[in-house]
């Protein structure tokens, strides 16, 4: 088969390429020494080298921090898909009241900016500091909003004649949505699931005012362990930057066929 080349990719190819320089420069700097990154930064290593990768992954704490990023990310994305799944529900398919006023509502909050100091202030009342329920709790807030309208986006598709069948011979609401509009929707769960994952793996802000002490800090905020005021060892941030990033980019990489298809058929009526 022989590959035509079109001018119309020039653009794609030249953004991938600024979108992916970073990526590779970070994972050749990670196998150089400290001596061999100040004089060759931008170069592939002299003295391929790992162990940037053995003490990063000691300096960091990465075996602990790897455990708590997981626990944490994995009920974030349960609660997420759940909670914005039955409120999607509710909003498309039952007759409920105040369903204007509560998209309206959503719509706000979604719209709205909300700094992490106010978030921070209500995890200190409530006694959650250094737990992970102090950011799994605003993770799910966060991401309630905009993954209920894409869910309800997706659930408009839904013949509402298959509910009302559904219903005819005797199942309830809850029943038709764990069997009938659960199985349906699986790719607009990955969607909501590849958004919160990648969300919650990468902040950073928030779980460094919450999560202080070591036991319970994530990778991304183990991550600043390789900065000081007085000087960085960039080939351990190298090292330590893939060792952060790696399980989404393999993450998204293993969806990314599921991912573009739940984009493509939750944004027809979004």
């Amino acid at each position: 088969m022989r590959l035509r080349f079109n001018w119309r990719h020039i653009p794609l190819l030249a953004v991938a390429v600024f979108a992916l320089f970073p990526l590779l420069l970070l994972f050749m700097n990670s196998f150089k020494a400290k001596s061999d990154i100040i004089k060759n930064p931008l170069g592939i290593p002299k003295h391929w080298t790992l162990e940037n990768y053995f003490n990063a992954w000691e300096q960091g704490n990465y075996s602990v921090a790897y455990v708590n990023t997981i626990v944490i990310t994995g009920f974030t994305v349960l609660l997420v898909c759940a909670l914005s799944a039955l409120a999607a529900y509710g909003l498309t398919h039952l007759r409920t009241r105040g369903s204007a006023a509560f998209i309206a509502y959503l719509f706000i909050s979604m719209s709205m900016p909300i700094g992490f100091i106010p978030i921070f202030f209500m995890m200190v009342r409530l006694n959650l500091i250094n737990t992970w329920w102090g950011v799994i709790i605003p993770y799910v807030g966060g991401g309630f909003a905009f993954n209920v309208f894409l869910m309800r986006a997706f659930m408009l598709g839904i013949q509402k004649e298959l509910l009302e069948s559904a219903r005819v011979d005797g199942c309830g609401s809850f029943r038709a949505f764990i069997g009938i509009v659960v199985p349906l929707c699986k790719p607009v769960f990955t969607v909501a699931a590849i958004f919160s994952a990648l969300g919650t793996w990468n902040e950073i802000f928030l779980s460094n005012a919450i999560l202080q002490v070591e036991e319970v800090r994530t990778v991304s905020v183990s991550y600043l362990n390789f900065t000081s005021k007085y000087g960085t060892n960039w080939g351990l941030m190298a090292a330590g930057g893939v060792i952060t990033v790696i399980p989404m980019v393999i993450l998204f990489l293993i969806m990314t066929r599921k991912f573009v298809t739940g984009m493509q058929e939750g944004s027809v009526k979004f």
